[in-house]
């Protein structure tokens, strides 16, 4: 009797092992993953923002950046994979898309824009029309070149001057309605006058002076020589006892090869004429438009 039951024991033990390994491999797989969000965008150190809804990240950068070949970093959902990949370069000029892959290979895709921030804060401009064009003062420090730059960013063109009613608008404009503080605008080596940049330089050639005030090389020749000079092409002036290169290499300010509006007098002009400064001084400019 114990027999029989010892063994009805060790068959019914056998048959609870085998159910208990059978329910080990008919048990379904877990799910995959189907997490695929873009949670953190970073670009030169700048978080993009990221609408979720309308799966689209932006981000600003600052003026100057080179946007073909900027590497951001992207943090994305676990087990997701995303393509381009975190730390890749690519060229922003146009938006890029990012496709994000789940672990289940479903798939979304963010449509990326980086832009440029504007050369010029609109806080620091001030706009007025004259004779049907408009102009833009910039109270922001530039180089020549560099309020060259901003002036083609923006649309427009270092101010060239064609007759005395166009500088004398100019001139009032500035120093009466733009909220210029005098003091922030003296270059080193401009007689400790106050100035705006205008578009004239003789950058080719010493005194040859030209407009050019997007500085791309195309240009129309005003003058030509230093103080005794000559009026070219008839076209309008309105120098102190100027241009003279004050300096010249080796000196401190390496010439003087860009154009100024002055604001007030110094020892060789009075406020409102001209004056050759170097053009690495920082100083306000004022922007044209046709």
């Amino acid at each position: 009797m114990n027999s029989k039951l010892n063994i009805y024991v060790f068959f019914g033990l056998l048959l609870v092992l085998f159910s208990t390994c059978g329910s080990d491999d008919d048990a379904p797989a877990p799910a995959l993953s189907s997490a695929k969000a873009i949670t953190d965008f970073m670009v030169d150190g700048i978080a993009g923002t990221i609408d979720e809804g309308a799966k689209t990240i932006s981000a600003e950068v600052p003026n100057g950046t080179d946007l073909t070949a900027l590497s951001p970093t992207v943090v994305i959902s676990a087990k997701a994979s995303v393509s381009p990949a975190s730390g890749a370069s690519q060229d922003f000029s146009n938006p890029v898309t990012y496709t994000v892959t789940a672990e289940d290979g479903s798939t979304v895709g963010y449509t990326v824009t980086i832009t440029m921030e504007p050369c010029a804060s609109p806080d620091n401009i001030y706009a007025f029309t004259y004779d049907g064009k408009n102009y833009e003062v910039v109270r922001e420090h530039r180089t020549w070149e560099e309020a060259a730059v901003c002036a083609a960013e923006r649309g427009g063109y270092l101010a060239e001057i064609n007759d005395e009613a166009e500088n004398t608008a100019i001139f009032d404009e500035v120093l009466n309605n733009a909220s210029i503080d005098l003091s922030m605008t003296i270059p080193l080596d401009g007689g400790g006058a106050s100035y705006v940049w205008i578009g004239g330089n003789d950058f080719a050639t010493e005194g040859t002076w030209v407009w050019d005030g997007n500085n791309d090389g195309t240009s129309a020749q005003f003058w030509e020589g230093d103080f005794d000079g000559t009026v070219v092409g008839g076209l309008y002036n309105n120098w102190g006892d100027e241009p003279d290169n004050f300096g010249g290499a080796p000196s401190p300010f390496d010439g003087q090869n860009a154009l100024g509006l002055a604001l007030t007098a110094w020892p060789f002009g009075i406020a409102g004429r001209w004056n050759d400064v170097n053009e690495a001084n920082t100083i306000y400019y004022v922007i044209e438009y046709d």
